[in-house]
């Protein structure tokens, strides 16, 4: 799991990738990434 790689809670992974979600969603390089990833994915 990405939080014990980085040493993270879950809960503070969680916070981090809803975070990139609202300051990068509107940009072309996260809009690609994000339309490989499944719907439920939180970021």
């Amino acid at each position: 799991m990405v939080a014990n790689v980085l040493h993270m809670e879950p809960q503070a992974l969680l916070d981090t990738l809803r975070r990139i979600r609202r300051e990068h969603a509107d940009t072309p390089e996260y809009q690609e990434l994000r339309q490989g990833l499944p719907d439920e994915w939180p970021i």
